[in-house]
């Protein structure tokens, strides 16, 4: 049986950390953040990424059943922030996993029992707190100060999607799940998940 001098064995361990390095660091170069807007046809689902390269439009493949759930629920005008692969040569995204999403259904007028929400982007949401009766009756917005939040959807089992609010004093973790012209919000404890709030809310309008 052969034996290696110490001499050698060192040299050994340095090529064998070589090569792990190298092998992390493709790894690591291969994986990268991915955003755009999603378009989805008979055909398949795409993705629309501003880019310099001669891809304008890539064809989504996804890598795990959570990337392939989460990219089932998505529709056409929704955009998403995930982890994968632009491959420029053949025009593919390959999806390792949906990190955030911007959900086009949920931009517009809410109204729920205790005000009304205003959804004007992929990023921040207003809460006016006025009486419904109110607002018919002709009482302006405007003349109501609203709570503002920023806001980020990431993808969750089932139909609902996971919801984080947070404002200038805290964050609020919630989840919402629509039907329709109409989703229910419910807002947990973030100490011990219980729910402490259900919202009812119905679409009452684009806005302007």
């Amino acid at each position: 049986m052969t034996e290696f001098s110490s001499h050698e064995t060192r040299w050994g361990m340095r090529f064998l950390l070589f090569v792990l390095s190298l092998a992390a660091t493709s790894l690591a170069l291969a994986v990268q953040p991915i955003g755009g807007t999603v378009y989805r046809d008979s055909t398949g689902v795409y993705l629309s990424v501003n880019t310099d390269q001669k891809c304008k439009v890539f064809t989504v493949e996804t890598k795990s059943e959570d990337a392939a759930m989460s990219v089932r629920k998505l529709s056409t005008g929704d955009t998403l922030t995930a982890s994968g692969l632009l491959d420029t040569e053949t025009c593919i995204a390959s999806i390792e996993s949906v990190d955030y999403v911007g959900l086009k259904k949920l931009l517009g007028y809410w109204y729920t029992q205790e005000g009304i929400i205003t959804v004007s982007d992929f990023n921040s949401l207003s809460f006016y707190p006025i009486n419904m009766k109110d607002f018919q009756n002709g009482k302006d917005l405007s003349q109501i100060d609203p709570i503002t939040y920023r806001y980020s959807l990431t993808p969750s089992d089932g139909k609902e999607w996971v919801l984080f609010l947070s404002d200038s004093t805290s964050t609020l973790f919630a989840t919402i799940f629509f039907n329709k012209n109409n989703a229910t919000m419910r807002i947990y404890d973030s100490e011990n998940g219980d729910i402490v709030k259900t919202l009812r809310l119905s679409k009452w309008g684009k806005l302007k």
